[in-house]
């Protein structure tokens, strides 16, 4: 489809996000409130940032502070193609503790796995699919294009890290079933999103995500050993559909609900 679209996630005001298909998108130099996120699908434009030229092309993953001038002049607009997310500047903050002012323009070359993998998660994004597991890998794929050594220092974070950290896997082994977002977890022992990531992952060898699904498919196979049908395992182990439930389970299992229960 030709042209331009504007769209919010549904569920989460501080993302917006905007496609472009073999259409002219700005002709003029302009700037965003909002920290930019950039994938180039296909073509390729030559940018002015700031009175800098970048050739930019297919794959490439990019990113731009906010209140910064740019202009992109595609080659052709026959075969241009882009997608963009405008994030809120706060929503930025609390995922890295870092002020975006202080971040600047950069952008790499990544590989297919990636690239699809963006695709993808900007496509769930869209759909209001605003999972924790769909946060976590905006922040990862995120810090990819920021300097990673300031990423893991954390100004709030107490002496007692262990401790805190600690205070997480408490708090997610009683809420588990209930809809947890990164910012709730954060907020207990008040640290970034992304900082919390990595020392939970540090610790226990898994992402809170990947945490809290593994809880909940010990619970869902639990719920398997009684008469349940499978709609009501997925909800009642906090899954948001089947479809869901039986890709997460085949993932952790091995095998679909359907053949677990069978053999049990």
């Amino acid at each position: 489809m030709t042209g331009i679209r504007y769209s919010f996630n549904s569920n989460n005001r501080n993302v917006e996000i905007k496609r472009c298909n073999n259409a002219i998108h700005s002709s003029k130099t302009h700037f965003h409130e909002e920290v930019s996120i950039g994938l180039i699908e296909s073509g390729s434009s030559k940018t002015e940032i700031e009175g800098n030229i970048y050739d930019l092309t297919k794959n490439t993953f990019l990113i731009i502070p906010p209140n910064i001038s740019h202009r992109c002049n595609p080659e052709n607009y026959e075969n241009w193609n882009f997608k963009m997310l405008y994030i809120n500047t706060e929503w930025f903050k609390s995922g890295f503790n870092t002020n975006s002012k202080d971040i600047g323009f950069d952008y790499m070359k990544i590989n297919e796995k990636i690239f699809l993998d963006v695709v993808k998660l900007i496509d769930d994004i869209e759909k209001g699919n605003s999972t924790i597991d769909n946060e976590s890998k905006l922040l990862n794929y995120i810090s990819l294009l920021l300097n990673n050594d300031k990423l893991y220092l954390d100004e709030n974070v107490s002496e007692n890290i262990n401790s805190n950290i600690r205070k997480i896997k408490e708090y997610v082994d009683l809420n588990y079933l209930e809809d947890i977002r990164l910012e709730d977890l954060s907020n207990i022992i008040n640290i970034s999103k992304f900082y919390l990531i990595r020392k939970f992952n540090d610790y226990y060898g898994l992402s809170p995500h990947q945490y809290i699904t593994n809880l909940r498919i010990n619970h869902a196979k639990r719920l398997l050993q009684t008469n349940k049908d499978f709609v009501s395992v997925a909800i009642e182990s906090g899954f948001y559909d089947q479809s869901h439930f039986i890709k997460n389970f085949k993932e952790y299992t091995g095998v679909t609900p359907m053949i677990y229960k069978r053999n049990i």
